[in-house]
């Protein structure tokens, strides 16, 4: 399908003349083949396994996985431009599980923590029988651009004008998703392909994300969903025992290649090359996901002897299993939601605090109380 070689958009002219265009009638791909593939497809499933067994036998998995997924939440954020901190997030999330208005927060961190709630509302979703559909993604999308910059953006619904994918600053245009126009169908064939399809569940995910990125539907926030539906995929094909696995740290890494190779399915219909990269990716992903896990493990178990020594209460793994899910906490949220007496609670956050093992982000004043931070765990999982 031919297209302009400039185009104006609000007022600024682009040049679009190396611009890909979508692979009408091209999708789903039959031929990739199998040669290519089967090697990074092996040493992927090998790894996602690996990573899998070790999450179902670490004590506390579900505990330990919390902060990552904000951490996967900044960075998938980052690749879209938004910039917030780890710290920023978990802030803005405290204060909303204490109930507390802390000045405004930035739209930046708030795109963030809504992407981190619009998955774990899809995960839910899905733990309850649904599975991946239009209706799940429009919602996740609702969720995620229900505040701030997004509500301008119509959250939950598709397109309705031709969006681009380029570089702004180059007013360069380097792909142009489908037409609005194609856009129904092409969701349709995307969500059935990704229920009835039997080919392996590593190549189905990588295929489903090459298109979804392709299509682009709605009018903002396609990165940001297109990935959260990796995990999703991998966890209803039964390659993981649950949705826990976080690929934003390579993608990034490798934001030039992640987006030549997508670009090179419409351009070139270069699926194998795409599936190649997909598949190196989770593997290494995968790896790097098992050294932060150890890294947290670890981590849990030094603290847990440190709070013990410094707490000397039975309630010392309560504190320390609530301030692992909650590493930045208002200590009235803390001493309300943690497994033991309100008395005993309300004086850990001092004497963890004097043994260094707590950093105090707001002073507690009168009957207002303090926000802490646990902030070794967060240096682990610094996403800078």
């Amino acid at each position: 399908m031919s297209h302009e070689q400039i185009i104006t958009i609000n007022n600024t002219t682009y040049d679009c003349s190396n611009a890909a265009t979508y692979h009408y009638g091209a999708f789903p791909p039959s031929d990739i083949p199998l040669d290519t593939i089967l090697p990074p497809l092996t040493a992927a499933l090998q790894q996602l396994t690996r990573y899998d067994e070790k999450l179902q036998y670490i004590p506390n998995s579900e505990l330990l996985l919390a902060p990552l997924r904000q951490r996967d939440a900044v960075v998938s954020s980052r690749m879209e431009g938004t910039i917030s901190t780890l710290e920023e997030v978990l802030r803005l999330e405290a204060s909303e599980s204490a109930r507390r208005t802390e000045g405004t927060a930035r739209d930046d961190t708030l795109e963030v923590a809504l992407y981190a709630r619009a998955l774990r509302q899809a995960e839910g979703a899905i733990s309850e029988g649904y599975h991946l559909s239009e209706h799940l993604i429009r919602s996740a999308h609702r969720t995620m651009l229900s505040y701030g910059r997004g509500a301008e953006k119509h959250p939950g619904d598709y397109k309705t004008q031709q969006n681009y994918i380029g570089d702004r600053r180059q007013k360069r245009v380097d792909f142009i998703p489908i037409s609005p126009a194609h856009l129904g169908t092409g969701m349709a064939a995307l969500t059935s392909f990704i229920r009835d399809d039997t080919r392996h569940p590593l190549l189905k995910t990588a295929i489903a994300h090459a298109e979804f990125e392709a299509l682009h539907p709605f009018e903002d926030g396609n990165g940001r969903i297109g990935r959260m539906l990796i995990p999703l995929m991998l966890w209803e094909g039964g390659v993981l025992s649950a949705p826990h696995f976080f690929v934003s740290d390579y993608f990034e890494r490798e934001k030039d290649s992640y987006i030549d190779r997508l670009r090179e399915v419409s351009a070139s219909g270069d699926w194998a090359g795409w599936c190649v990269f997909f598949l190196t990716a989770l593997e290494a992903q995968a790896q790097t996901n098992i050294d932060v896990v150890l890294q947290v493990q670890a981590h849990y178990e030094e603290m847990k002897q440190r709070f013990r020594d410094a707490l000397r209460s039975q309630y010392y793994s309560a504190a320390l299993d609530y301030m692992f899910a909650n590493p930045v906490f208002w200590n009235n949220h803390f001493v309300e939601s943690a497994d033991g007496p309100a008395s005993t609670l309300r004086n850990f956050t001092p004497r963890l605090v004097e043994d260094g093992l707590l950093t105090t982000l707001v002073k507690p004043s009168g009957r207002a109380p303090g926000l802490y931070a646990l902030s070794s765990l967060l240096e682990i999982l610094d996403a800078d």
